[in-house]
């Protein structure tokens, strides 16, 4: 075994460490609330969020190329240093009278490093698996990935909380998150290159037009891209926008121990979510975890009480389970010479719908409240069950 490949393994402990400091964002549990303090009202802080869906569409499909070219390490370098100065223009935004702008800016720059993400560090994951004829761990190895981001951002709810209750604002909250994302960059320069994805000699756009004709071609592909799309992208905004309901029912000091409780199921969940979907499969993981969250969620709204967020908590357990399964699912139905821009092509769509749903959220909440805001934004979601009730009914079929 060479010296690269011996080296190689050491992607399988810096991704996981480097998803906890990356996820170590204190301003994170309360973001749009943070946001609203800069903007004056929940339609433009809720366009931040938009900001970063757009911007992270209009560049999917590039970055997906690009990293399929020339690699996951450089992208996922490119990626960090682009998240590190978004936040740096985040925590100025709090000091100019130009601060929208500088939200904007920065919201752009994380929407880049989002599109250098996307595809680009699970497939690194995989391809590391590959390398070592382990991939049907990686449901698990992509869970646990995910279960350290859950406890950096169960971290974050806990530090932000006791910060605000001392007395510091969302300023200082944004100021201090540089630390923790900047020490995740560093981790980034430590990478190794899997050896097995390169796609050279091939246009970007012919490589592109190859991903999309492979999803639209693959039936089951084509209804988790379409189902994911629209649950990711609804789903983002209105995870984005719960802060805004939990200020409304709870405490704001308080506010930033749902997202600890929230992420600390979660970073459990991640963690045993590979076992979770072997035991019962990726398809049925997946139906069982949409359902779940949809009516556990619409209650909590319908509700709008103190004991909401409580309810509202509980979904974090079928989220990890279905999030872990939808990852699974894709990657064993994308090819390998276009693994990252099909993973993109996705991400793109997703992303679109996002910056759709942001955009909605946040007017809705200004004329209706945050509750009916997220009861529509939920309800125009929930069709994507029926989705994944039809491809466990065609794999039950096909078995």
């Amino acid at each position: 075994m060479t010296r690269k490949s011996n080296n190689l393994r050491r992607n399988l402990n810096l991704l996981p460490w480097n998803a906890l400091f990356g996820s170590m964002q204190l301003f994170y549990p309360v973001a749009v609330l943070a946001y609203r303090e800069v903007t004056g009202s929940f339609a433009d802080a809720m366009g931040v969020f938009a900001v970063m869906s757009v911007s992270q569409a209009l560049l999917e499909i590039p970055t997906g190329v690009f990293s399929d070219k020339i690699g996951r390490r450089m992208t996922f370098i490119l990626g960090s240093i682009a998240e590190v100065l978004g936040i740096v223009l985040l925590a100025l935004s709090f000091h100019v009278s130009y601060g929208l702008a500088l939200l904007y800016a920065g919201a752009f720059c994380i929407g880049f490093a989002n599109s250098m993400y996307s595809g680009n560090n699970d497939a690194l994951l995989y391809e590391t698996l590959l390398h070592y004829r382990r991939t049907k761990e990686a449901a698990k190895m992509i869970g646990r990935v995910y279960s350290m981001a859950q406890i950096g951002l169960a971290l974050s709810g806990v530090i932000a909380m006791a910060l605000l209750y001392l007395g510091l604002g969302y300023k200082h909250l944004v100021a201090l998150s540089v630390v923790p994302v900047f020490s995740a960059f560093l981790m980034t320069l430590f990478l190794v290159e899997p050896p097995t994805h390169k796609a050279k000699g091939v246009e970007n756009l012919k490589h592109m037009k190859e991903a999309l004709k492979l999803i639209v071609r693959n039936p089951r592909l084509r209804g988790l891209a379409i189902a994911g799309a629209i649950k990711r992208g609804m789903g983002d905004a209105a995870h984005n926008f719960t802060p805004g309901f939990v200020d409304a029912v709870w405490p704001a000091w308080l506010t930033p121990l749902y997202r600890a409780g929230q992420n600390g199921l979660g970073a459990v969940s991640f963690w045993c979510a590979g076992r979770i979907t072997k035991k019962f499969g990726l398809m049925k993981s997946l139906l069982g975890a949409t359902i779940y969250s949809y009516i556990a969620s619409g209650i909590a709204y319908a509700m709008a009480t103190f004991f909401s967020p409580i309810l509202m908590l509980t979904t974090q357990l079928s989220y990890a389970v279905g999030m872990t399964a939808d990852g699974a699912l894709k990657q064993e139905n994308f090819s390998a010479a276009q693994r990252s821009t099909m993973g993109s092509l996705i991400s793109f769509a997703g992303a679109i719908v996002g910056g759709i749903g942001s955009i909605l959220a946040g007017v809705l909440a200004d004329y209706f409240g945050a509750a009916e805001s997220l009861l529509i934004i939920l309800l125009i979601t929930a069709p994507t069950a029926m989705v994944y009730f039809r491809l466990y009914k065609a794999e039950r079929v096909a078995a």
